[in-house]
């Protein structure tokens, strides 16, 4: 009989911060306090998806990438400053997004790059050269990201290609129309995530993966696991070895911003957390996990493993979260 195993992968959930956590500001968090005073400290390997963003994602959207390089793309706002240029992410209407479309479609057609945008609303660039591989807009929210616009010319002379996308966007009447109504004009094209489609990890110890992240979800369909988002996907059914993998802590501090980390550690012992321990105590729909992993990917890679017999450690008495947490620099 295979093994009910759930592991609760959560990079950023014990920091480190770049302060000290004044205690009780995060209230009372009776499952992940449980988890980690009666859990088994075991090495857990964090599990990685490979740096190909673009071509997961794209077999997330039910693509199928073939040989070439995929890109995510995000057309974006990036506004100029006396000390740099910073990313600004914009709200885009489905008429606007069509638009921009089929424009910046046509003139990328010249260069041999493909743009599209799949039914989910992502975009992507697919060339048989490679693309910029740029960090994701995400982690440069309202940053300086000068670094990161790409000057050289290769194979294919981004630069110009830029420029061209920038001329084209500066008179372009989905501009015209934001700014008359007072909102930030779409000026940029970010891509980030580029590669080749990677081969199916062999082997792959997971039936389920769940992530917002769409290249974890293409990454498991590759593998022929079943894929899902982690909205609704709780409580859990007890059913196969599964992978959940939430990185709103870690999104949270790559931005500094404290207040979103609390916010992101208390959604996170309301969704999983509490739920995995009821699965795992008492089971859900006639079946229990056999045991569950919380991986942080700390340096040292030491997890907690929490069996049920390691619930009735009562002699393992909770402390408080903020006890657990890491604080100083972050690499």
């Amino acid at each position: 009989m295979s093994e009910n195993r759930l592991r609760l992968q959560v990079p950023g959930l014990l920091g480190p911060l770049p302060g000290e956590l004044p205690g009780g500001i995060l209230g009372d968090l009776p499952g992940l306090e449980t988890w980690l005073a009666r859990g088994d400290r075991q090495m857990l390997d964090p599990v990685a998806v490979p740096p190909a963003a673009g071509p997961l994602a794209y077999i997330a959207d039910g693509g199928a990438p073939g040989e070439l390089h995929w890109s995510r793309a995000l057309p974006l706002h990036l506004r100029a400053e006396a000390a740099g240029v910073r990313l600004v992410p914009v709200e885009i209407a489905e008429t606007e997004a069509a638009h921009l479309e089929t424009d910046l479609g046509d003139l990328l057609a010249g260069h041999g790059i493909r743009l599209e945008r799949t039914a989910t609303g992502r975009w992507y660039l697919a060339s048989e050269h490679p693309l910029p591989d740029r960090p994701p807009p995400e982690a440069l929210a309202g940053r300086f990201v000068e670094a990161a616009i790409p000057r050289r010319a290769g194979a294919l002379n981004w630069a110009a290609v830029l420029s061209e996308i920038e001329l084209t966007l500066y008179e372009h009447p989905v501009n015209r129309d934001r700014e008359y109504r007072g909102e930030p004009p779409v000026n940029a094209l970010w891509t980030w995530g580029c590669g080749r489609q990677p081969e199916p990890p062999e082997p792959f110890a997971w039936g389920r993966v769940l992530s917002d992240d769409p290249a974890w979800q293409g990454w498991a369909r590759l593998a022929g696991a079943e894929a899902g988002e982690l909205e609704n996907a709780t409580p859990l059914r007890p059913s196969c070895c599964t992978l959940v993998a939430v990185h709103w802590a870690e999104a949270a501090l790559a931005v500094d911003d404290g207040p979103g980390w609390i916010d992101a550690v208390s959604a996170i012992e309301r969704a999983f957390v509490a739920p995995a321990i009821i699965g795992l105590r008492d089971g859900v729909e006639g079946q229990r996990w056999d045991r569950l992993e919380l991986c942080t990917a700390q340096p040292d890679h030491k997890g907690r493993v929490l069996s049920r017999k390691a619930l009735w450690r009562f002699w393992r008495r909770r402390r408080p979260f903020h006890n657990y947490v890491a604080s100083g620099e972050r690499g």
